[in-house]
Formats: structure tokens, sequence, C-alpha cells
């Protein structure tokens, strides 16, 4: 979201991202989208079309995307964990200033791509 934007509040949030506005709660009750208190971000609209296309396209029921979110966000988790790992490892061989960025490889995205 640029600086200019503001976060959506629900009703706004479910149109973009052209879900019910029930399932918005729903998801945000177990944990799985958390808006600030200002409304929804751009992530958190990702996210819910990541909702939309999983029902839809891959006709998963709200148990299955519950499970898939929460692999998804694991998976994540433990790559930046690799990373820092790696990272460390690298500074404590010597190979690598810990002021200096490493290359790092990026999760490829493409099947998640917001349409």
């Amino acid at each position: 979201m640029s600086s200019e934007e503001r976060p959506l509040n629900p009703d706004e949030a479910a149109a973009a991202s052209r879900l019910d506005v029930t399932i918005l709660w729903h998801y945000a009750q177990l944990g799985l989208i958390t808006p600030s208190a200002e409304g929804y971000s751009d992530d958190d609209l990702a996210e819910l079309r990541r909702v939309r296309r999983l029902h839809q396209d891959l006709e998963f029921d709200h148990p299955a995307i519950e499970i898939t979110l929460r692999l998804r966000r694991r998976i994540q988790a433990l790559q930046a964990e690799i990373r820092r790992l790696e990272l460390a490892l690298l500074v404590a061989r010597g190979r690598l200033q810990p002021w200096r960025p490493a290359e790092q490889q990026e999760w490829d995205e493409a099947e998640w791509r917001n349409t």
C-alpha cells in the first residue's frame, strides 16, 4: 500500500478481494488474517486473494484453506531461519563480515501472483 493510500475497512477489503465480509471475519477470528487496527493492508488483501483462489480455483474447503495458509506461513518462517543460520555460518567461518549483506535466495511465488 503506498503512503497515500489508507488501509481498507472490512467491507472495502471484502469487495477488493471479491470475498464475502463474513469470510473476512471468520479468518480474522481464526488468526489467519490479522488486519491492523486501522484496517486491511495490501499484504492482507493478498492473503485474502489467496483464500479466494484456494476456495474457488482449487475447491478447498475452509479447514483445508486454514491448513494451507498455516503451512505457507511456517514454510516462510523456516526459510527465514535458514537464511539467518546460513549468514551466521558464513560470519563464523570468516567468509562474510557481519555488517555486509549476503546474496539471498527468494522464494518463488509464481503460483501466488495477485490477480
